[in-house]
């Protein structure tokens, strides 16, 4: 009887994969080669989006490097009073739903925001530019980053930065020497699934985006327009990038 029930859940997973994974897979691969290429006239209305979102993907995951190291550092190695509760802000971009995101986002960057509106006074918009973009991928991408290298630090042995401190090296010179190159495997990591995360960015990126149009918003015009040949392009396209982006994390994963 156990046996019986163990093969109808093996069975029963399996099936719920084929229908979830496999045929929306297939389903795409279906219409893109029952749409003939003639089809394909606008190539801007697929370069464009793919172009705007590799830029500002790489600009959001250099931002969320520079910020994340530091901040992943002070979150292991640092004490200081309510660590816990900025911990936890740090992380809160994981849970939040993207639409609060993007509205947290338009009430701080926005025209009468609480820096949008001194900015304003300067003559400076940030939102409904590709700098919005990028701040949005920014916000909901760096606990990726943040996560993926204090992991990295966490397993760094205590005993090799007390034996640092013991010769006279410098906080300087033991993240330099030792804390940095040690972590190499996270920080890529977190450079990897950063990108991923902000390649991927839709609720929040839709409220502060303006006209400007990233993969995954076009895809959503395309689809709710009617315009299938070029939504199916674009989706294929964000499913190859998205597949060697878990490929190269698992290949740094096994030589990590």
């Amino acid at each position: 009887m156990q046996s019986l029930t163990f093969r109808f859940l093996i069975g029963f997973s399996i099936t719920v994969f084929i229908l979830l994974i496999i045929m929306p897979l297939l389903a795409l691969l279906l219409n893109i080669f029952s749409n003939p290429l003639e089809n394909f006239i606008d190539y801007e209305s697929i370069l464009n989006p793919l172009i705007l979102s590799v830029t500002t993907s790489l600009v959001s995951t250099i931002i969320s490097l520079c910020v994340g190291i530091p901040l992943a550092y002070i979150l292991t190695y640092k004490r200081f009073p309510l660590k816990d509760a900025f911990d936890t802000i740090v992380n809160l971009p994981l849970v939040v739903p993207p639409t609060v995101a993007g509205y947290l986002l338009l009430i701080t960057f926005g025209r009468y925001g609480l820096i949008g509106y001194p900015l304003h006074l300067f003559g400076i918009t940030i939102m409904f530019t590709t700098f919005a973009i990028v701040i949005a991928q920014t916000f909901v991408a760096l606990p990726f980053m943040v996560r993926s290298i204090r992991a990295s630090l966490q397993d760094i042995p205590s005993s090799l930065v007390d034996a640092a401190k013991t010769l006279g090296a410098s906080e300087y010179e033991i993240f330099k020497e030792i804390i940095l190159p040690l972590s190499k495997t996270g920080i890529m990591s977190g450079i990897i699934l950063t990108y991923a995360r902000a390649i991927g960015e839709f609720g929040a990126t839709v409220m502060v985006c303006g006209l400007l149009e990233t993969l995954p918003i076009a895809i959503f015009n395309n689809a709710m327009s009617g315009n299938r040949e070029v939504a199916n392009i674009l989706s294929l396209l964000l499913i190859v990038i998205s597949f060697g982006i878990l490929t190269l994390f698992k290949r740094i994963a096994i030589r990590g």
